[in-house]
Protein backbone atom coordinates (compact mmCIF):
# COMPACT_ATOMS: atom_id res chain seq x y z
CA UNK A 1 0.00 0.00 0.00
CA UNK A 2 1.13 3.14 -0.96
CA UNK A 3 1.21 6.09 1.96
CA UNK A 4 -0.52 9.51 0.56
CA UNK A 5 0.59 12.79 1.23
CA UNK A 6 0.16 14.13 4.58
CA UNK A 7 -1.31 17.79 5.10
CA UNK A 8 -0.41 19.33 7.99
CA UNK A 9 -3.10 21.75 9.51
CA UNK A 10 -1.10 23.10 12.64
CA UNK A 11 2.71 22.93 13.74
CA UNK A 12 4.35 21.16 16.26
CA UNK A 13 4.58 24.16 18.05
CA UNK A 14 0.99 25.13 17.84
CA UNK A 15 0.13 21.98 19.04
CA UNK A 16 2.24 22.24 22.20
CA UNK A 17 0.29 25.61 22.90
CA UNK A 18 -2.87 23.76 22.68
CA UNK A 19 -1.67 21.03 24.77
CA UNK A 20 -0.62 23.10 27.87
CA UNK A 21 -4.07 25.33 27.35
CA UNK A 22 -5.94 21.77 27.29
CA UNK A 23 -4.66 20.84 30.57
CA UNK A 24 -5.37 23.94 32.72
CA UNK A 25 -8.59 24.68 34.08
CA UNK A 26 -10.10 28.10 35.02
CA UNK A 27 -10.04 29.78 37.01
CA UNK A 28 -6.38 30.54 35.83
CA UNK A 29 -3.77 31.39 37.64
CA UNK A 30 -0.50 33.31 37.85
CA UNK A 31 1.06 30.13 37.48
CA UNK A 32 -1.19 29.03 34.32
CA UNK A 33 0.12 32.55 33.48
CA UNK A 34 3.64 32.27 33.29
CA UNK A 35 3.60 28.83 31.64
CA UNK A 36 1.70 29.65 29.05
CA UNK A 37 3.98 32.81 28.48
CA UNK A 38 6.92 30.47 28.14
CA UNK A 39 5.80 28.59 24.98
CA UNK A 40 3.72 31.49 23.79
CA UNK A 41 6.39 33.83 23.67
CA UNK A 42 8.65 31.30 22.19
CA UNK A 43 6.71 29.96 19.15
CA UNK A 44 4.89 33.04 18.31
CA UNK A 45 7.45 33.95 15.49
CA UNK A 46 6.86 30.70 14.19
CA UNK A 47 3.24 30.37 13.70
CA UNK A 48 1.41 31.04 10.65
CA UNK A 49 -1.36 33.54 10.37
CA UNK A 50 -4.36 30.97 11.45
CA UNK A 51 -2.06 29.77 14.34
CA UNK A 52 -1.53 32.98 15.67
CA UNK A 53 -5.21 33.67 15.38
CA UNK A 54 -6.24 31.05 17.46
CA UNK A 55 -3.62 31.57 19.81
CA UNK A 56 -4.64 34.81 20.38
CA UNK A 57 -8.26 32.76 21.27
CA UNK A 58 -6.21 31.19 23.72
CA UNK A 59 -5.28 34.53 25.22
CA UNK A 60 -9.11 35.81 25.30
CA UNK A 61 -10.20 32.51 27.11
CA UNK A 62 -7.60 33.19 29.70
CA UNK A 63 -8.15 36.65 29.98
CA UNK A 64 -11.90 36.11 30.20
CA UNK A 65 -11.61 33.59 33.37
CA UNK A 66 -8.70 34.77 35.43
CA UNK A 67 -8.33 34.26 39.05
CA UNK A 68 -8.32 37.85 39.54
CA UNK A 69 -8.55 40.19 36.27
CA UNK A 70 -6.00 42.62 37.24
CA UNK A 71 -3.30 39.40 36.09
CA UNK A 72 -4.45 39.70 32.05
CA UNK A 73 -1.54 42.27 31.46
CA UNK A 74 0.67 39.48 32.85
CA UNK A 75 -0.25 37.52 29.63
CA UNK A 76 2.17 37.79 26.80
CA UNK A 77 0.95 40.19 24.33
CA UNK A 78 -1.93 41.78 26.06
CA UNK A 79 -1.22 45.42 26.69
Amino acid sequence: MQAGNVIVLFSEEFHQLKSFFQNIQPPYTLENIGGFNSIYKRIYPLLNRDEKRRSEEFVDIMIDNLERKEWAAKIFGVV
